[in-house]
């Protein structure tokens, strides 16, 4: 089940292949398509992460952003969580964290100069290994 909000309490962790992993909902009514993501940008304890070098698992599968916006199958169901995988050169430390996402997503039905929408959330999560 997901959490209401779209930085979900479970899934923020280090990651075994570097970095940390951040899990997310949709921030909106129905699926979408990936092709209509612009990226996510993650700031932890006032560091910022690039949209361009975040990875992201749908489906169990994993896709960089430049691979999402091209693809003409990979969609992200309004009931699934996507995972956000950032490259850190450390873990981050047990404890508590301050953790933002903005989310950039197209909407194929608005006009091009009201894009993109921007979702953006803070918490405080935290890392307990």
């Amino acid at each position: 089940m997901l959490d209401t909000t779209m930085i979900q309490t479970r899934g923020f962790r280090n990651s075994d292949a570097g970095g940390f992993e951040v899990r997310i909902r949709l921030p909106y009514y129905r699926g979408l398509w990936a092709s209509l993501l612009e990226g996510a940008a993650v700031t932890v304890d006032g560091e910022r992460y690039d949209a361009a070098s975040i990875r992201w698992r749908l489906g169990g599968v994993e896709y960089t952003l430049g691979e999402l916006t091209s693809s003409t199958t990979a969609r992200w169901g309004v009931d699934e969580a996507a995972t956000l995988l950032v490259p850190a050169p450390e873990p981050l430390g047990i404890g508590f964290h301050d953790v933002a996402v903005d989310l950039r997503l197209r909407m194929s039905y608005i006009p091009e100069e009201l894009q993109p929408t921007i979702s953006t959330e803070e918490r405080r999560m935290v890392i307990t290994r």
